[in-house]
């Protein structure tokens, strides 16, 4: 599944991330990496907010649709 399906307070592990190299790449930086646990924080005007890690990350519908996750 990606990552926008998930609804507010669901825990999911990145299985990985798609699209263009240069977005692979920033998410990369922020965390959004192969293993990483990540939790639906809320939503925010169309973003979902992310906690990874110690952080929290907006992201819109479709950098959602290009993480693949699954349930933990």
């Amino acid at each position: 599944m990606t990552l926008d399906a998930m609804k507010e307070g669901e825990r999911a592990r990145i299985v990985r991330v798609t699209g263009e190299e240069a977005v692979k790449r920033h998410l990369g930086a922020l965390g959004f990496v192969a293993g990483t646990v990540i939790r639906v924080a809320g939503a925010s005007y169309g973003n979902l907010i992310l906690a990874v890690h110690e952080s929290r990350v907006a992201v819109n519908d479709a950098t959602a649709r290009s993480i693949e996750v699954e349930a933990v």
